[in-house]
């Protein structure tokens, strides 16, 4: 018999956090699966504890890890939550998914907005905040295959849920520059394909569509050293990152001059 939602934790080395993600999921359901990348700290002692299931992967790309774990649970479970283990559940949102797994009308994907926690403080200006397609009924849904910036794609109408994911972007500031640096190598790398299998850019589309709309005009733009410069005004001044304080501009300078800057360095150096 198929349980009514299986919640789906990717973890790599993440025992700093995930004990807090673990025990938001779990006023959901005690049906919690943690995909992890063959962890090297407490991490999967601690999920064991909470006995949660534990499918041991090696990590090739976000699109891989959560394609076949998707595919192993359509047949599995009624509805799909997906989370990352540094990403923990209001309880707004909490109580908005039990409503609609409980309702359990499946004509529709559900779009939750992510919040940004950076340096123990919420972010709530400069464009840190976006919708991201998490909770879908199985058999529905999809990630598209990039090697980088991945979104989850359905065919289904979306709607937006209330409440929030709180994204405790990294462990500390080293650790969140060598990721980046890391996905800096792979952002260089995608050629957006236009097809049924990605999030096509559309400014009249929804949020994600949006954005992805935006990012094509900014990948498109002519100037390399001035595009992270004018990324940087727009989060900064137009997007009000200011508002935020000091976290605001550490963020808005590390996420949009530093990274785009390391992006740009990095093509020219591949040429």
């Amino acid at each position: 018999m198929k349980k009514k939602i299986a919640i789906i934790i990717l973890s790599y080395n993440s025992d700093h956090i995930i004990k807090k993600t673990i025990l938001a999921a779990k006023k959901i359901s005690n049906n919690i699966i943690i995909v992890d990348s063959f962890s090297r700290d407490k991490t999967l002692k601690i999920a064991k504890s909470f006995n949660c299931k534990i499918i041991k992967r090696k990590f090739i790309n976000y699109a891989k890890q959560r394609n076949f774990i998707i595919k192993k649970y359509n047949n599995l479970s009624n509805w799909q939550l997906h989370i990352d283990a540094d990403e923990i559940l209001t309880e707004e949102l909490i109580q908005n998914i039990k409503s609609v797994i409980n309702s359990n009308k499946k004509n529709s994907v559900y779009l939750i907005k992510r919040k940004v926690i950076f340096m123990k403080k919420l972010l709530n200006f400069g464009g840190t905040s976006n919708w991201h397609l998490r909770l879908f009924p199985s058999g529905t849904t999809s990630v598209e295959n990039l090697k980088y910036d991945q979104h989850f794609i359905s065919n289904k109408s979306k709607k937006y849920l209330s409440g929030h994911i709180l994204d405790h972007v990294a462990k500390d500031i080293s650790s969140w520059i060598a990721t980046h640096n890391k996905w800096s190598s792979l952002d260089r790398q995608i050629i957006k394909i236009v097809s049924k299998k990605t999030v096509n850019p559309n400014f009249f589309g929804n949020s994600i569509e949006k954005k992805r709309f935006y990012k094509k005009i900014y990948n498109n733009f002519p100037f390399s050293l001035l595009k992270p410069i004018i990324l940087f005004l727009y989060k900064y001044i137009f997007l009000l990152g200011f508002l935020d304080g000091r976290i605001g501009f550490y963020y808005c300078f590390l996420n949009s001059l530093w990274f785009r800057t390391l992006v740009e360095i990095k093509k020219i150096e591949s040429k």
